[in-house]
């Protein structure tokens, strides 16, 4: 569903699972977002499972590791590396994907609320031209990618706005690709039961251009068009348990199913479905 978007994966919940992948449909702005303790580090492995859309047929399957570490009072860095596995009726891509850094500052940190301000890059790490076969099936989406977000937190409710800049064509030599940037909205609730903590989010993502790829091409020249409806309106849902295993691990599960989906899939990054776990230590 992972786009358009992912922010630090590790930002979602606090103890991340690859919703980059995960819920929406990127790799980038839709993990902006999150309730984990300002003042501890932590460390997190992460694998989740996808499918697309009957009309693409595609099975995805990642697993990340993620990290964050507080500098200073008040600030943080974070950082995810993903393994992805993308399988189809054109063919099978495995390899790593696109690297996440970026810098989490704490605006406001009162005694059941915090305000923060995300920064970060998707770096185009992950091959965007493996087996000669379309972007949808590569680890990698081919461009370094801008990543914004503010994010605020209460004991029970959190809310967050993200900005994903696309940074230019992918060099895949099938279909080229051009994203739109993406803008992401997301609200969600969480509860206390006994030890479990159960939440439920919406995630709402627009593009904010049509995606650009390419047409006929007589020897190295080529002409660009955009695919129709490549900008609609995406919505998921997302439910995770976080389930102590002891002082300082936690297990995350996670489900994700959109209520309103992306009928172009080019990009590969929507999601019909989307199935997760992972394991973090706090420290």
């Amino acid at each position: 569903m992972k786009p358009i978007l992912t922010f630090a994966l590790i930002l979602l919940t606090g103890v991340v699972l690859n919703e980059a992948e995960a819920q929406c449909s990127d790799a980038g702005v839709c993990s902006i977002g999150h309730d984990s303790a300002p003042e501890k580090h932590f460390i997190a492995l992460a694998y989740s499972f996808g499918r697309s859309a009957k009309a693409d047929d595609l099975t995805f399957h990642a697993v990340s590791i993620e990290a964050s570490f507080v500098v200073f009072e008040s600030s943080r860095i974070f950082a995810s590396i993903p393994w992805s596995a993308q399988n189809g009726p054109l063919g099978s891509v495995r390899g790593i994907g696109d690297v996440i850094v970026g810098w989490d500052q704490v605006l406001l940190l009162g005694s059941e609320e915090s305000l923060s301000l995300q920064a970060g890059v998707k770096l185009a790490t992950g091959s965007s031209n493996s087996e000669n076969l379309p972007q949808r099936y590569q680890s990698g989406l081919g461009s370094n990618d801008i990543l914004l977000g503010l994010s605020y937190t209460t004991s029970r409710w959190n809310a967050s706005i993200g900005y994903q800049a696309a940074g230019g064509r992918s060099s895949n030599d099938v279909d080229r690709l051009k994203r739109g940037d993406d803008a992401m909205l997301r609200v969600g609730y969480q509860t206390t039961w006994e030890s479990v903590t159960p939440s439920i989010q919406m995630l709402a993502i627009k593009r904010l251009g049509k995606s650009s790829v390419r047409g006929a091409t007589t020897g190295s020249a080529g002409t660009y068009f955009d695919l129709p409806n490549s900008d609609q309106f995406q919505v998921n849902v997302l439910g995770s348990l976080l389930v102590p295993i002891q002082k300082s691990l936690t297990l995350n599960i996670t489900a994700a199913v959109p209520l309103l989906n992306r009928e172009v899939n080019v990009d590969g990054l929507t999601r019909s479905l989307t199935l997760g776990t992972g394991i973090a230590w706090t420290f």
